[in-house]
C-alpha cells in the first residue's frame, strides 16, 4: 500500500509532468507527498566561487557575491516547493515539503529512507550516450539504490549526444 510518496523536483520545465504524476497518484491512494529540491552543483543556474589559479583565491568582496547568488538560489528553490505545495493542497493532498543540500540521487534516497517513503517519483532528463556517461543520472542512481519503489516520470529524450 502506498501512504508516503517523495516528490523529486528540480528548476526545469518538465516539473508539471512530474506535479501532474504525483497528484494524480497522491488522490487515488490518500497519499502524502514530500516535495523535495536539492540543492547541487550539478543543476544549473547553481553560483559558483570564482576560481582564478589551481587554489581558489577568494577576496571579501567575491565572497559576498557568492553568498548573495547562493542565497538567492536557496529562495528560487523554496518559493518552487512552495507553489508546488500550494498547488497540492488545492488538490486536496496532504503535503510537505523540504530542501537539502548535496548529491541528488543519495539525498533522494536517504529522505526516502528517513521519512518512509512507499513511492519515489522523480523525473528523467531524458540523457543519453556521453551525455549520461558524463553528466550522470539521477533516475539510475536512485533504481539502484533506493529503499522503495520508483516511478520515473519520462519527459522526452535528448537525442543529441
Amino acid at each position: 500500500m502506498i501512504n508516503k510518496i517523495l516528490v523529486a523536483v528540480d528548476r526545469s520545465e518538465k516539473n508539471k509532468s512530474v506535479l501532474d504524476s504525483a497528484l494524480s497518484l497522491a488522490k487515488a491512494t490518500d497519499s502524502t507527498l514530500m516535495f523535495l529540491h536539492v540543492l547541487s552543483e550539478n543543476e544549473s543556474g547553481y553560483p559558483i566561487l570564482p576560481n582564478y589559479a589551481y587554489y581558489p583565491v577568494v577576496d571579501d568582496r567575491d565572497f559576498e557575491i557568492y553568498r548573495k547568488q547562493l542565497a538567492e538560489y536557496k529562495k528560487l528553490g523554496l518559493d518552487l516547493l512552495q507553489n508546488l505545495t500550494r498547488k497540492a493542497s488545492e488538490a486536496g493532498v496532504s503535503v510537505e515539503y523540504s530542501q537539502l543540500t548535496g548529491n541528488p540521487g543519495r539525498t533522494i534516497c536517504e529522505l526516502a529512507d528517513t521519512w518512509g517513503a512507499d513511492l519515489i517519483i522523480v523525473g528523467s532528463r531524458g540523457l543519453k550516450g556521453l551525455k549520461e556517461m558524463f553528466l550522470g543520472s539521477v533516475s539510475n542512481y536512485i533504481t539502484h539504490h533506493t529503499p522503495c519503489s520508483i516511478l520515473i516520470v519520462r519527459t522526452g529524450v535528448d537525442i543529441e549526444q
